[in-house]
């Protein structure tokens, strides 16, 4: 009987996420896609974001997401994304992923964005 282990490293965290169902685009040492919001005052909407691939996934989760529009968390530790560009704003939201040793998958940190949208302030 053979096991077959997930990828690991950055072809790891692609074919992840392409498993789930997005086509991702990749820019350097990040992985793209657009992501519908799915809960909190922002559902319905979609944003691009944006993934720094992880040398060693999936031990270690990307660092946080990086956010296209700019929309802005209530908690702070926002800086600015090495991804923007003309005509295309970015910010990097510094949220480490909680409870990673729990699960170490693509559906684990999708999980953690659920979260962290849930969080973010209503359109003004």
């Amino acid at each position: 009987m053979s096991t077959t282990l997930p990828e690991a490293g950055p072809a790891g965290m692609l074919a992840g996420l392409a498993a789930a169902g997005y086509t991702v685009e990749q820019r350097g040492e990040f992985a793209v896609f657009d992501y519908a919001i799915e809960v909190g005052p922002r559902a319905g909407e979609t944003v691009r974001i944006g993934l720094a691939l992880v040398q060693d996934w999936p031990l270690s989760p990307p660092p946080g997401p990086h956010l296209s529009p700019r929309l802005g968390h209530p908690h702070g530790a926002i800086h600015a994304s090495p991804l923007e560009r003309a005509g295309e704003e970015w910010e990097y939201w510094s949220r480490p992923a909680s409870n990673w040793s729990a699960d170490r998958t693509i559906r684990g940190y999708l999980r953690h964005l659920r979260t962290l949208f849930s969080q973010v302030e209503p359109p003004a």
